[in-house]
């Protein structure tokens, strides 16, 4: 397969950034991770997604891979386990899940979106949000060849940044991006999950420019709330935000069941997943304990929805009607076009169950996989 002789610019800013902190802190736990995606289809695509593991790193050496023994697959069924140190992979996970993605999208026949399409969209989009800053973060959705085009057209479009180098060269920048999953589950290993998130905030100010905003991921361990105000605290007045991304599987801490069952409202009211109450509550919960002007929040996962974007914008206005504060003050879109999405969950750190809430691995059926690493 064709790959590009470093990888490096085509990394989300995020793992860029926490392979930089865990080599500066000096942490290289092993960590486990399972790529899956959702639906059902035909696996294809493993041999190449593994030939990106192998080459950017020492994993040969050091860890081991997985693929799975079966011909197609169901939601979440385990496709790929690499286990391997922490700074070994933390920057393999844009490329190989964009190579997979895009060999089981072109299986299943899914039509790519052209440039200007593309631009078409985040103009729509950008119709809606106003005057609300568009993040392009879908790089690991799609092939490492796509991405500077994507961008191109995201950015053209309205988008004010993307998550990679390469894509933000198309406006002379380095990528952006916030604190990842990834950094806070290892942390949570070493420090407890309790602290992880605000340890995460803390190593990312100790060692990443201070040039760069800081905004931190809240939603890894299921307390939004607890932890976004945990970190506002030792901010203090110090400019800083908040990521919301929390899962299709978990409510926000603090929030309501819809129709009374643990499952995603269609008006994105409440129930699992990014919702108004959740940015509602957590927005209100830093204004109340006196953070509301030093603080922001970033809302991801599905925003490239256009009637979830609207949603939500009337939110935001009635939300400052209301208190004088946004409720968000930015969005990242991932998707651009359909395509069979995958992901990587880490589920153990040193051999020890590791993930976030909501993302819990059962045993692993090694006997439907296949040792190639």
């Amino acid at each position: 397969m064709n790959l590009p002789k470093n990888h490096k610019s085509y990394t989300d800013k995020y793992f860029s950034r926490t392979k930089e902190i865990l080599e500066a802190e000096g942490l290289n736990p092993k960590v486990s991770v399972k790529v899956f995606t959702r639906g059902i289809g035909n696996v294809v695509g493993l041999d190449d997604t593994v030939e990106v593991l192998t080459k950017f790193s020492n994993i040969e050496k050091t860890g081991e891979i997985w693929v799975t023994k079966k011909h197609t697959y169901n939601t979440k069924d385990s496709l790929i386990i690499y286990k391997a140190p922490a700074q070994d992979v933390v920057d393999l996970e844009t490329l190989s899940l964009g190579v997979l993605s895009d060999a089981l999208s072109k299986d299943k026949g899914l039509k790519e979106s052209s440039p200007q399409e593309i631009t078409d969209k985040f103009r729509r989009l950008k119709e809606i949000y106003q005057d609300v800053p568009i993040l392009y973060f879908g790089a690991r959705h799609y092939h490492w060849s796509k991405d500077a085009e994507i961008a191109k057209a995201a950015l053209a479009g309205g988008a004010v940044q993307t998550s990679t180098d390469v894509g933000s060269a198309n406006i002379g920048k380095e990528g952006v991006g916030t604190t990842p999953h990834f950094l806070t589950l290892v942390l949570a290993a070493i420090y407890g999950k309790e602290l992880a998130t605000l340890k995460t905030a803390q190593l990312f100010d100790k060692h990443i420019d201070p040039s760069v905003p800081r905004t931190t991921l809240t939603d890894t361990f299921n307390k939004e709330l607890t932890d976004s105000l945990a970190v506002a605290k030792y901010f203090g007045q110090r400019k800083n935000s908040f990521r919301i991304d929390t899962c299709g599987e978990n409510i926000g801490e603090g929030g309501s069941l819809y129709n009374g069952q643990k499952t995603k409202d269609p008006s994105y009211q409440m129930g699992t997943g990014v919702t108004v109450e959740l940015a509602k509550n957590l927005r209100m919960n830093l204004i109340n304990n006196g953070f509301g002007d030093f603080t922001e929040t970033v809302l991801s996962s599905s925003f490239g929805n256009e009637e979830k974007a609207k949603i939500f914008m009337q939110a935001n206005q009635e939300f400052k009607e209301k208190t004088g504060y946004n409720l968000f003050a930015a969005v990242g879109i991932g998707e651009v076009y359909k395509a069979q999405f995958c992901t990587a969950d880490i589920f153990e750190v040193d051999g020890k169950p590791m993930s976030k809430i909501g993302r819990e691995v059962n045993e692993i059926d090694y006997t439907q996989m296949r040792r190639v690493i």
